[in-house]
């Protein structure tokens, strides 16, 4: 392990910032080495196209066995490049037992990239791949696109910004974050280079590429995914956009829900005090009826006879008591008369009926002496 510290200490002296040693918390020892090789080019660093993260693992009993070791993050690099680095270090390894061989690992994987420093694999725009002459850029993610690809990318990107941005109403699109163009490869951030990419050329085999025709092969796929389509729209797994187009979605705000429900409750509760609030006004207009009307009659009295006369015999003073006896007197005589003699009952009655005449003769007589006295 005196070995294992001693190419540490070497590598730290060497790469500095470039390479991560990770230790093991309780006895310290060394259990894995990171680094990010990158191609020589000199102090050229925006010609380095390539990279690769090499992380080992070193064994216990290191050198005197074989480490291990990956091949993490590749940029620009293609499965078969990534193999022939992978099986050089590996022949390394084996050459290098019961030696410190993390450094000449190191070694090996930037002399591969050096002498392949071109991206290799295809443009994720166009699906071709890079050839010479072409014109490609390096992104600050390490991914490569073709630079006339990478242009049409970014005027998309900006032309569905602006098309959303035009969708908010003012006060939001005073608030609203900036144009950041995005590496459409991991979606990270990268420089918008628009004006500088603009007048690029095509790759060429977009340029050589053969006229698409329809093959027996596609139009068999075609009929493939025609009959699925059918089939998955029968048990309503398609969704049908002239049929939702007319649908309209509702946004409600916080606010809004809050008074709906208030609404809601209101209601809900006038339903339930309806019923209660008849049985007992029921009963309360009933008993309270009679009482209303009582007072009404003794609030407003007709000005009949018997007041008339009631009042006659208040203003004659000592006279209302005897008058009263008498008139009483007299007419308990006269219907003691009428049952000793039934024959005198139509006397009587046309008695009667002269008294009232009488009666109300006095009767509008007195009205016209109250209506004299109230003015």
């Amino acid at each position: 392990m005196d070995a294992l510290q001693d190419e540490v200490e070497s590598l730290e002296a060497i790469l500095m910032d470039d390479v991560c040693i990770k230790r093991t918390p309780k006895s310290g020892e060394v259990e894995q080495i990171e680094t990010t090789v990158l191609p020589l080019t000199g102090e050229e660093e925006e010609q380095q196209y390539v990279c690769v993260t090499l992380q080992v693992h070193p064994t216990p009993g290191y050198p005197e066995e074989s480490p291990t070791f990956k091949l993490l993050r590749p940029r620009g690099l293609d499965d078969a490049r990534l193999e022939a680095i992978r099986s050089a270090c590996n022949a390394k390894i084996k050459e290098s037992i019961g030696f410190p061989v993390v450094f000449d690992l190191i070694e090996v994987v930037r002399e591969h990239l050096s002498g392949s420093n071109l991206p290799s694999g295809q443009c994720v725009v166009c699906l071709y791949g890079f050839a010479d002459g072409d014109e490609f850029t390096r992104t600050e993610c390490f991914h490569y696109l073709h630079s006339y690809c990478l242009a049409r990318h970014l005027n998309a990107l900006r032309r569905n910004y602006q098309e959303e941005f035009d969708k908010l109403p003012a006060w939001l699109q005073k608030t609203a974050d900036p144009f950041q163009a995005l590496c459409p490869v991991c979606r990270e951030h990268i420089g918008d280079e628009t004006d500088s990419l603009k007048c690029a050329m095509p790759p060429s085999e977009l340029l050589n590429a053969p006229e698409f025709k329809v093959t027996e092969e596609l139009r068999k796929m075609q009929q493939r995914m025609s009959e699925l389509y059918l089939q998955q729209k029968s048990r309503g797994a398609i969704i049908d956009v002239n049929a939702e187009g007319s649908a309209v979605i509702s946004i409600e705000t916080e606010e809004d829900i809050r008074r709906r429900r208030r609404r809601e409750e209101a209601e809900a509760a006038k339903k339930l005090e309806g019923p209660a609030k008849e049985e007992v006004i029921k009963p309360t207009t009933s008993s309270t009826f009679a009482p209303v009307v009582q007072e009404t009659h003794r609030i407003m009295p007709e000005p009949t006879n018997n007041n008339y006369q009631h009042n006659r015999r208040h203003y004659r003073g000592g006279r209302r008591h005897h008058h009263h006896h008498q008139h009483g007197h007299h007419h308990r005589a006269e219907r003691d008369r009428g049952e000793q003699n039934p024959a005198a009952a139509p006397a009587t009655a046309g008695g009667s009926t002269s008294n009232t005449a009488n009666t109300n003769s006095k009767q509008a007589k007195a009205q016209s002496a109250s209506s004299g006295l109230a003015r």
